[in-house]
C-alpha cells in the first residue's frame, strides 16, 4: 500500500505532500484497505518508508487527526478512527467540482437578466419580507413550474406540482416518505448528493445491475421478487455521472417493471431542460406512479435555488407537502420574484438555449483534445466519465487538483465496490474556453506522466 503512496509523492512538491497523504488514507479506507481501528506505521517509520522528511509525515498525520481520519493513544500510536471517518470521506466534497451550468451570456441577454431581476424586485411589497412565507401554499410560483416543466408532464395540475429549493431538497424528502414503505432501488452510479441523504437517512437500498445503458428492466424485477421495493430512482437524461441518455426501449422496459410491482418512479430530471433528444419522460410514460423533478440548477441558476416535484396524484402530492413543511420553516419571497419573472417573460428559457450552444463547443473541443475512446460524453451536457481502467481514481483526481482541474472519483457516485475506476470531469467550471482547453491539456499531461510512471516500473 504505501510503496504505491511512496511512487506517487515522487510526484509532488514537498509542500502539497501532506495533503496528499490525507487524501491517500482517505482513498483507502473509501476503498476498505482500510479499516477503522487499524494501527499505521509511527511518524519515524512512515517517514523512512516512503523515505520524505520526518516533518512531512509529521504535518500529515496532524491534518489527519484535525479532519478525524486518525486517532492517536499516548504510547500505542496511531490508528484509523471509528469515529469521523464518514465525515472526512463526506468533508472531500467540493462544490467546485460541482456541474453547473454555463455563465458566459451574450452582452444583450445578460442585460435583460440584470433588468427583470430589478425590476421584479423593485415591483414587491416589501412590508411582506417581514413575514414568514409559506413557498408551498404560493399558486404563483406552482404556476411558474408548470411553465418551466412544460411538455415533459402530462394534465399539468397546480395542485400536483410543488417547490423546492432545488432538486436535492426535493429527493431529500421524497426518500423520507419512499423509505417508510420499503426498500429504495438505486443504479449503479447516481447523483452524489444522493450518497450523503441515504447515509443520513439509513435508508434501505438495492443496487441495481446495468449494463452500459443504465438499469436492467430483468434485474430489477429479479430484486422486487426478493425485495420489498417501494421506489425506483432514476436520472434518465444525460445520466449524472455516465453522462448517458436512457433510450425509449429501456425507459418502456423499466416503466412496465415499476407497473408490474407498484413501484414509485423518482425521476432527477436535472438535464431535462439541455436534453435535446426528446425522449419521453417517464412522467409521461408512467404518470400515475412518476415523480418528476426538474428545477434551474443544472440548465440555468444553480444559485436561485429553484426546483420542482410533480407528483402521481393530488393525494400523493399532499403526502410530500406534509414532509416538506417538516423540513423548512419559510422561503425567500425575493428569489420567487426574480425566478417568476424570467421564466414567464421566456428569459430563463432562452438562457438555457445559450448554455447549450457553449456546452457543444465545449465538448467539442474536449473531443479534440481526447480523440480515444475512454471516456463517455454527452453532446448536450457539460462533464465527462473518464475510465482509468483499475488506476486509483483518488490518487489521479488529487494529482488533478494540484494542477487547477476539478474532477470527482466514481466511489463518490456508488455505494458498489468496482473493478473499473472513473473520474466525473466537469467543462462547465472554467471562465472561458481558452482557460478549459489549458486546464484540459494539464489532465492531458498527468494522464501521460502516469502512462509514462507505470511503463517505467
Amino acid at each position: 500500500m504505501f510503496t504505491l503512496l511512496k511512487s506517487q509523492l515522487a510526484l509532488l512538491r514537498p509542500s502539497e505532500q501532506p495533503d496528499y497523504i490525507l487524501r491517500f488514507l482517505i482513498s483507502q479506507v473509501e476503498q476498505g484497505h482500510l479499516a477503522a481501528g487499524h494501527k499505521l506505521p509511527s511518524v519515524r517509520e512512515l517517514s523512512s518508508q516512503l523515505q520524505i522528511n520526518y516533518a512531512t509525515v509529521q504535518k500529515a498525520y496532524h491534518q489527519c487527526k484535525l479532519a478525524g481520519v486518525i486517532t492517536s493513544r499516548p504510547g500505542k500510536g496511531s490508528f484509523i478512527s471509528r469515529r469521523g471517518v464518514v465525515e472526512a470521506l463526506q468533508s472531500c466534497h467540493d462544490l467546485t467540482s460541482m456541474n453547473s451550468p454555463l455563465s458566459e451570456h451574450s452582452e444583450e441577454l445578460s442585460l435583460e437578466l440584470k433588468q427583470q431581476a430589478i425590476s421584479s424586485i423593485y415591483d414587491y411589497d416589501f412590508r411582506t419580507i417581514f413575514r414568514y412565507h409559506s413557498t408551498l401554499d404560493n399558486l404563483d410560483i406552482r404556476q411558474t413550474g408548470l411553465e418551466w416543466l412544460g411538455k415533459k408532464i402530462l394534465q399539468p395540475s397546480v395542485n400536483r406540482i410543488l417547490p423546492c429549493a432545488g432538486i436535492h431538497e426535493g429527493l431529500l424528502a421524497l426518500f423520507i416518505l419512499h423509505q417508510k414503505k420499503g426498500t429504495i432501488a438505486l443504479p449503479q452510479y447516481f447523483y452524489s448528493g444522493l450518497k450523503s441523504i441515504v447515509q443520513l437517512l439509513i435508508t434501505p437500498y438495492v443496487t441495481i445491475p446495468c449494463d452500459e445503458e443504465g438499469p436492467l428492466p430483468n434485474a430489477l424485477a429479479r430484486l422486487c421478487e426478493e425485495n420489498q421495493i417501494s421506489a425506483l430512482y432514476i436520472n434518465p437524461n444525460i445520466n449524472n455521472p455516465t453522462t448517458v441518455t436512457l433510450s425509449i426501449n429501456r425507459r418502456l422496459a423499466l416503466a412496465e417493471v415499476a407497473k408490474r410491482y407498484h413501484l414509485s418512479i423518482i425521476e432527477d430530471d436535472a438535464y431535462g431542460a439541455l436534453a435535446s433528444q426528446g425522449i419521453a419522460t417517464f412522467s409521461q410514460i408512467l404518470p400515475s406512479h412518476t415523480w418528476y423533478l426538474q428545477g434551474l440548477s443544472k440548465s440555468f441558476a444553480p444559485g436561485m435555488r429553484m426546483a420542482w416535484v410533480y407528483g402521481p396524484s393530488e393525494g400523493d402530492t399532499h403526502q410530500l407537502c406534509q414532509v416538506m413543511a417538516a423540513l423548512k420553516v419559510s422561503d425567500n419571497p425575493l428569489t420567487h420574484q426574480i425566478v417568476n419573472k424570467w421564466v414567464m417573460s421566456g428569459v430563463a428559457q432562452r438562457t438555457a438555449e445559450e448554455t447549450l450552444k457553449t456546452t457543444r463547443v465545449r465538448v467539442k473541443l474536449f473531443r479534440r483534445l481526447f480523440p480515444d475512446d475512454r471516456y463517455q460524453i454527452s453532446d448536450d451536457g457539460f462533464h465527462v466519465w473518464f475510465s482509468l481502467g483499475k488506476r486509483n481514481a483518488y490518487e489521479i483526481a488529487f494529482l488533478l487538483q494540484q494542477a487547477g482541474i476539478s474532477s470527482t472519483p466514481s466511489n463518490e457516485f456508488s455505494f458498489e465496490k468496482n473493478e473499473e475506476s472513473f473520474l466525473r470531469i466537469s467543462l462547465s467550471g472554467y471562465s472561458s474556453l481558452a482557460a478549459l482547453e489549458l486546464a484540459l491539456k494539464k489532465f492531458r499531461d498527468v494522464l501521460n506522466t502516469l502512462y509514462i510512471k507505470q511503463t517505467q516500473v
